[in-house]
């Protein structure tokens, strides 16, 4: 079965190596598949994770409530981040839509970005 790319997630290299850690593991735990690429060139050593839902029918109606997911998940993961007090650097790309900074953006933008389809 293919699969149905959501977005991919460029995190700053200079995040502490745990927090990039951290945000790996909620996605699993929250069951989005992420792969992580370490990206030379958009940045020194940038990190890129890109989101996934299993292709078909069911993912396709319910690809929104991944996105809800999905939000969600950076949403915490950058309230966690700023709690401890780091500033989340990173963006949101997805080839259809304009690139979101993850340092700027609400959490309502973040979750109206993911919800687009």
């Amino acid at each position: 079965m293919s699969e149905i790319p959501l977005c991919s997630v460029t995190i700053s290299s200079q995040l502490p190596p745990d927090e990039i850690d951290s945000l790996e593991t909620s996605l699993l735990i929250n069951s989005i598949k992420a792969q992580k690429f370490p990206n030379r060139v958009l940045g020194a050593d940038d990190v890129v994770f890109v989101a996934t839902v299993a292709g078909g029918l069911a993912a396709t109606a319910n690809l929104i409530e991944y996105g809800i997911k999905f939000a969600k998940t950076i949403n915490n993961w950058r309230r966690e981040l700023r709690l401890k007090g780091i500033e989340p650097k990173g963006r949101l790309e997805h080839p259809q839509r304009p690139p979101l900074d993850i340092s700027k953006a609400t959490d309502e933008e973040i979750l109206e970005w993911l919800s687009r389809k």
